[in-house]
């Protein structure tokens, strides 16, 4: 079907086409006070359409159920390629060389019965509440997905990669005196068999009651240390600086510092698509370019730009396999964990901060000047230990001037849903707002 698209797209004139299309199954489940609340199944198909039309590059996307106006689609596609103004490099790609071979075993979720994971969810949600400060579950959600993703193009490339998980959680409200809490831990798995329900309420009432009888702490410079969820989150907020788009753009303190010492000399971060511990495989980007392996700061030297096709072209380098969503976006990034122990990293710090959650990450960070100010909570570190719960804060600093400014790095590396990974992170200081 696709390759028939491909030769009616050439018979108008489109010298070079692309159908990339992504098909996503998926079930979703909900459950509130033991009964099911919500129970929904999808099977949707998203196709995008790239094509060179008179040297000019234009894309229109669309889902499975306009197929049937491929022609209709063909010649919007022209249309909007001759209003072209802006004068870009319009690249299909021919393939890389090789591609790394992605060695997973998919599981095939649909085998395991709906009422199996309706229970999955009703003991969640009844192993939290048997806490006696929990109050209520707010909800339990399951949600499984099967993804398949194929590129064909008029220069004889065809890939296919397929993506199969599933993930749940459940959000437990915490109470002590007039302090209300919630909390939840994600678990993703690729085997519907890794799933423990007790040892995932276990966590999750583990970081509700690390909340209760939180209470503020004076405003002032304090050690930080982040935990390896929040440093990764925090760093994800950073990524675009690490895009060839925002150095074509100038939106990135990063223009022009390719091989200069941007960050402490402790600090590797790596772009790794085949990362064992992370959650997705990826041999492939958007554009067919192979991913691959690459340090994008190496003893705080900063070694180059993620590029995509376009970028490529424009700064005359080779693309590295960072083309997603039709923009730049890194594949498994992450921090470079040590084997030191969370422990030893803390143990140092007479009077700090452990920082276990941060809020506002879109509207209190500046990516370009790479400031940042965040609400904050997390809990005291005294004489080397963690002491007792640290509310209403807020941190704040510069992203730049902080990633030279690391004293240790934990070896507790762990990969977010988003793909960025980072271990726990030991900062000399930075600014917290609390008490007058």
């Amino acid at each position: 079907m696709y390759q028939q698209w491909i030769e009616l797209g050439k018979k108008k004139g489109i010298s070079d086409l692309e159908v990339f299309a992504v098909r996503n199954k998926s079930l979703s489940l909900s459950v509130y006070q033991g009964k099911l609340d919500s129970h929904v199944q999808s099977d949707v198909e998203q196709i995008t359409l790239r094509g060179i039309y008179q040297g000019k590059l234009s894309t229109i996307r669309f889902e499975n159920h306009a197929k049937q106006n491929v022609d209709h689609l063909l010649n919007k596609l022209i249309e909007n390629a001759s209003a072209l103004t802006v004068v870009e490099p319009a690249i299909i790609f021919e393939g890389s060389p090789s591609y790394p071979e992605v060695k997973e075993e998919r599981f095939d979720f649909s085998k395991i019965a709906v009422i199996q994971k309706i229970q999955l969810l009703q003991d969640l949600e009844k192993y939290i509440l048997a806490n006696e400060k929990v109050t209520q579950v707010q909800n339990a959600s399951y949600q499984e997905v099967d993804t398949q993703t194929t590129l064909t193009n008029s220069k004889g490339l065809h890939l296919v990669k397929r993506n199969t998980y599933a993930y749940a959680y459940a959000i437990g409200v915490f109470k002590q005196g007039d302090d209300i809490k919630t909390a939840y831990d994600v678990k993703l798995v690729k085997d519907f068999n890794e799933f423990n329900a007790k040892a995932m309420a276990d966590e999750t009432i583990r970081q509700g009651l690390l909340k209760l009888g939180g209470r503020s702490i004076p405003t002032g410079s304090y050690p930080i240390v982040f935990s390896n969820e929040q440093f990764a989150d925090l760093l994800s907020a950073f990524t675009s600086i690490f895009s060839g788009e925002a150095s074509y753009r100038n939106l990135t303190a990063l223009k022009d510092k390719v091989g200069q010492q941007v960050f402490g000399e402790n600090i590797h971060l790596i772009d790794d698509p085949l990362h064992p511990q992370s959650h997705f495989k990826i041999p492939f980007d958007d554009e067919g370019v192979a991913c691959q392996k690459r340090a994008v700061v190496e003893k705080g030297v900063f070694k180059g730009f993620n590029h995509n096709l376009k970028t490529a072209a424009i700064f005359k380098e080779q693309p590295t396999g960072n083309g997603f969503n039709g923009g730049i976006s890194p594949t498994n990034l992450y921090l470079e964990p040590t084997s030191t122990s969370f422990d030893d990293l803390i143990k140092p710090i007479q009077d700090g901060v452990y920082i276990t959650d941060l809020v506002g990450l879109h509207a209190g960070v500046k990516a370009v000047s790479g400031d940042f100010s965040l609400q904050a909570s997390g809990l005291k570190i005294i004489h080397g230990k963690l002491d007792h719960a640290v509310k209403m804060i807020v941190v704040s600093g510069n992203f730049f001037d902080m990633m030279k400014r690391v004293k240790g790095i934990a070896s507790d590396l762990k990969f977010q849903l988003s793909g960025i990974g980072s271990p726990s992170v030991y900062i000399e200081h930075l600014m917290i707002g609390g008490e007058a």
